[in-house]
């Protein structure tokens, strides 16, 4: 029940607010409305989903709801593709477990998951975990997400990055819940995905950080933010969980709040490309505000909500007995503090250009949605226990020890103390203090334009060169660029050479030739009666 509210508040009373962003559009939306409403029925379906029938179809109606908005963008035609190749691999190997979990007694109770033994338990296990992972975009499955939510338009990326990821981690919170611990060959089949997740925290991070688009850096973030849920979720502890849930409110919240922020001075600048951008905070600064409030909760850094799921989540991981999979996810977290610190040193602070000296704010109603999450991330950062109390009671139904003891001004763990109003109130004092003493101690500051500069006596050719944002990481590419290889696109490149190769021998068998079908009919009819009279005593 638990399970079901939370999502339910973060996908469907938070897309109700993300659709306040569509009335920036006027006139008629052909394609929009029904596609989207299809989607979060397809949600809310699945969260209501008792049996194998009802999750499966409630799974593939929320795929063509967001194939169709993805669909809409003007260059993601090739991206929605992507997305629905993956989409229906994911829904075939989703299949394939509930069938092989059912055992032929249909319809399938969810519950009867628990009850699968081997050595059809791992096999079900797999199959399920594979397809529930297409959605959340795991490392391997990962390809279709950039382009899909960095191509989708300004209002449709926050839906189905809330959505379709938050719909991949529901289903396999629903494995878990139901399956638990499940071995093959004596591995633990959850430590596997314990590594997943890790590898994805990692390499989504590794990505982001190189990306010159700001949409595509969020959405490989959001790869590694869906790792750290992964890894949490697979860790099977209290904290774990709880962290779990706490993550599917935060990231629904801050990441459709950074794709609304970036998707307005797109609609500003006409432009995604951070090289591009620069001092955008003196005439954009309510977005500046929703950059910064998100990219704080994001970092996990005092005093939002971001912070107190970090806490939680390192108490997590102090119970469990990890190691390598623990240095990836420490090593994630200031990978994740530089693609972060990019994002809005690159769109708002330095230099402005001269092609952006009249902009305006963005739209009211992509900035209305904003201003909303970021009252609710600071009262869910003030005030956390009002959800997570409850969670953490449900939670211990399924594992008792570990749990958090909650007062009225704090909560406390077996590793630790953590006092949301004390951690506001110091930040915001330390803030005042540290921003009125830069005030007056650059207050005769000489503004620097960009180019009283000198190159040999000239100006440069490429403007772009001198700007601050370009090539804003060079050092580390030349340092770990060779970590973003793309191995796993070069993969399923080959997989796809492979099956176009095929489809074009056996187009040579379909000539459109009626006489030729016959005789290939005609011959399989033989074949199949001389197997039958091979089989016969």
């Amino acid at each position: 029940p638990i399970l079901g509210l939370i999502s339910d508040m973060s996908g469907l009373i938070g897309g109700a607010v993300i659709f306040l962003a569509s009335f920036n559009w006027t006139g008629r939306r052909i394609g929009f409305y029904a596609p989207a409403l299809l989607m979060y029925a397809g949600l809310a379906m699945l969260i209501e989903a008792q049996t194998s029938f009802a999750l499966f179809s409630a799974w593939e109606i929320l795929t063509i709801g967001s194939y169709f908005l993805i669909l809409r963008g003007r260059m993601s035609e090739p991206h929605a593709l992507s997305y629905v190749v993956f989409s229906l691999g994911g829904a075939f190997s989703i299949l394939a477990g509930l069938a092989l979990a059912a055992n032929g007694t249909l319809p399938m109770p969810l519950t009867a998951l628990a009850s699968v033994v081997e050595p059809l338990a791992p096999y079900v296990f797999i199959l399920l975990a594979a397809g529930f992972m297409t959605k959340t975009a795991s490392i391997g499955l990962h390809i279709w997400l950039p382009g899909a939510h960095a191509e989708a338009e300004s209002d449709v990326s926050p839906m189905v990055s809330g959505i379709l990821l938050k719909a991949g981690l529901f289903g396999l919170w629903v494995l878990v819940m139901q399956m638990g611990r499940v071995h093959l060959h004596g591995v633990d089949l959850t430590y596997v995905l314990v590594w997943i997740g890790a590898l994805s925290a990692f390499f989504g991070g590794l990505m982001a950080i190189f990306q010159e688009d700001a949409k595509r850096l969020l959405a490989y973030s959001s790869i590694s933010q869906m790792g750290y849920a992964l890894f949490s979720l697979s860790l099977m502890n209290h904290l774990g969980w709880l962290l779990a849930l706490m993550f599917v409110i935060n990231h629904y919240v801050y990441k459709s709040m950074l794709f609304l922020a970036v998707g307005g001075v797109y609609a500003r600048t006409h432009t995604k490309l951070m090289y591009k951008m620069g001092g955008l905070i003196t005439l954009m600064p309510f977005s500046f505000i929703s950059v910064l409030v998100g990219i704080i909760a994001m970092s996990g850094v005092p005093p939002l909500s971001g912070f107190g799921g970090r806490w939680v989540f390192y108490n997590a991981i102090m119970e469990t007995d990890l190691r390598l999979p623990i240095v990836l996810i420490f090593l994630s977290g200031p990978i994740g503090f530089l693609y972060l610190f990019r994002l809005i040193h690159t769109i708002f602070l330095g230099q402005l250009k001269d092609e952006h000296r009249k902009l305006k704010e963005a739209p009211v109603w992509l900035l209305a949605p904003q201003m909303i999450f970021v009252v609710f991330l600071i009262g869910f950062a003030v005030v956390p226990g009002m959800v997570l109390r409850k969670v953490d009671a449900y939670i211990s139904n399924f594992f008792p020890e570990g749990g958090l003891t909650w007062t009225a001004t704090g909560i406390t763990s077996d590793y630790g103390y953590w006092n949301p109003v004390a951690i506001m109130v110091v930040i915001g004092v330390i803030f005042v203090i540290v921003f009125a003493l830069l005030l007056w101690m650059n207050h005769g500051a000489q503004k620097v334009k960009q180019f009283n500069i000198g190159f040999a006596a000239e100006r440069p050719y490429r403007p772009e060169t001198t700007h601050f944002a370009w090539n804003f990481f060079a050092p580390y590419r030349r340092a770990m660029g060779f970590l973003v290889m793309p191995v796993v696109t070069t993969f399923w490149g080959a997989v796809t050479d492979v099956l176009h190769e095929t489809a074009d021998f056996t187009r040579r068998f379909y000539t459109g030739n009626g006489q030729t079908y016959a005789v290939q009919v005609l011959g399989f009819v033989v074949i199949l009666f001389l197997i039958g009279m091979g089989g016969t005593p």
